[in-house]
């Protein structure tokens, strides 16, 4: 499914988060099929014309477009379904701003009610059950801390360390009365250039069935979970995806590393519900096509 969402409305969390909150029929056909965590977005290009012109027509087969069209992928980024309201038809997407960048924060940079993003698929693992939880990420893994705060058992223990730039980098969050929010600040230090989230994790005591959740910066994910699996947390009982790696696009980083992914963290789950143009373009295109290849090496 491919379609084109309009923002409803804009909200700055913080100086370095923005919410946009998309409403219409199109996002309620998205919520529809149940394609969540993660949300595959579709950036315009700078005067708002995406150059596909199915886009947004169901009938249209514009997953075979884009998969024909290896020249998009490069404007494919995935983000996390913040929160939804099916009755509202509404959803909120939250974007890190950190000016021109990037085409998603020059889009949230400039995006105003009534701007159209499109959307080609989403999907992802949610986090899994635990008696105790132990969550870790930085600006990027923010929106997903967020979500599975929201959605956590009520009686649901454990501690989130978050990392961001400074202070003002901190926003509100519900969360149950059980989970500590350790907010962890860089003082200004470039995101992934500091050990404060990965030595957050190696101090923490681990408690017995605690299921790990963490998403940041290569380096510090590829470090955290070499620290929880010597420490003997079972590789279902964590899922650890690196969001970002410095000097690489997303599309880059999917390519060389397939965020530094472990696959034997999904042995437990069907599969991970990438459905839609998001999974069409992997498919499709050699590169992008990192989880293919290792399913069939399996």
């Amino acid at each position: 499914m491919a379609l084109l969402f309009t923002v409803d409305t804009v909200e700055d969390l913080s100086p370095h988060m923005r919410r946009f909150t998309f409403s219409g029929d199109a996002v309620g056909a998205y919520i529809a099929t149940g394609q969540f965590p993660n949300i595959k977005i579709f950036l315009p290009h700078p005067d708002g014309t995406y150059d596909v012109p199915e886009l947004d027509d169901p009938t249209s087969g514009t997953e075979t477009v884009l998969r024909s069209r290896p020249e998009l992928h490069a404007r494919v980024r995935t983000y996390t379904v913040r929160r939804y309201d099916r009755e509202k038809n509404t959803l909120s997407i939250d974007f890190v701003l950190h000016g021109d960048e990037g085409i998603a924060s020059a889009w949230a940079m400039r995006a105003r009610p009534g701007t159209t993003l499109g959307i080609a698929g989403g999907g992802g693992r949610h986090i899994g059950q635990g008696d105790h939880y132990l969550i870790a990420g930085d600006e990027t893994g923010l929106p997903g801390i967020g979500d599975i705060l929201d959605n956590l058992p009520a009686d649901a223990t454990g501690t989130a360390y978050i990392e961001v730039a400074g202070d003002s980098g901190r926003i509100d969050l519900t969360k149950p009365e059980g989970i500590e929010v350790v907010w962890l600040s860089r003082d200004g230090a470039p995101g992934g250039t500091t050990t404060l989230l990965v030595d957050a994790v190696k101090s923490h005591e681990l408690k017995p069935n605690t299921f790990a959740w963490a998403s940041a910066e290569s380096a510090q994910v590829i470090a955290i979970r070499k620290n929880l699996r010597a420490r003997g947390v079972d590789r279902k009982s964590m899922l650890v995806i690196g969001y970002w790696r410095r000097g690489l696009s997303e599309n880059g980083y999917a390519k060389a590393a397939n965020h530094d992914r472990d696959l034997k963290e999904y042995d437990d789950h069907e599969h991970d519900h990438d459905h839609g143009v998001g999974a069409a373009m992997r498919e499709g295109a050699a590169h992008l096509a990192g989880r293919l290849r290792r399913r069939r090496r399996t």
